[in-house]
């Protein structure tokens, strides 16, 4: 069977399909995608496309929400509106970029040659008081 050039395609994998017309989707899918426990399905033409279901909006999807919103509140031609869409999502993806960089940066910062490699915080320390455990006064 010849297979149409797809653009976009980050993985192929022919998937086999039970006498059940049951198939299974790959776990670098589920993973790449984010899937949770179910999924939207297309009937197009000539295949089908499964969407995730999101029970919720993603932080990023909410932000460029606002970001349009604001945008759009502007009255600007079509062209200016696509020009500064672009120019605010580019920038907001780039300020993302940079804190989790610093960030990163941060958690490798070991303080001393003597402790050279090792972290001091694990990610969750910013939930809990380091002398006994319970979450900060505050929360």
């Amino acid at each position: 069977m010849m297979m149409k050039k797809l653009t976009g395609v980050n993985e192929y994998r022919d998937i086999k399909i039970t006498s059940k017309r049951q198939l299974t989707i790959p776990k670098s899918y589920f993973d790449a995608l984010n899937i949770e426990e179910e999924v939207h399905a297309y009937l197009l033409d000539d295949g089908i496309f499964l969407q995730p279901a999101r029970s919720q909006e993603t932080r990023e999807e909410k932000d460029i929400q606002a970001i349009v919103k604001q945008v759009l509140s502007k009255g600007l031609s079509e062209e200016q509106l696509a020009e500064e869409l672009t120019h605010r999502i580019n920038e907001y993806r780039r300020l993302l970029k940079d804190r989790v960089q610093t960030f990163m940066e941060d958690m490798a910062d070991s303080g001393s040659e003597e402790d050279e490699g090792d972290l001091d915080f694990n990610g969750l320390d910013v939930f809990f008081d380091k002398k006994n455990a319970t979450p900060p006064q505050g929360s």
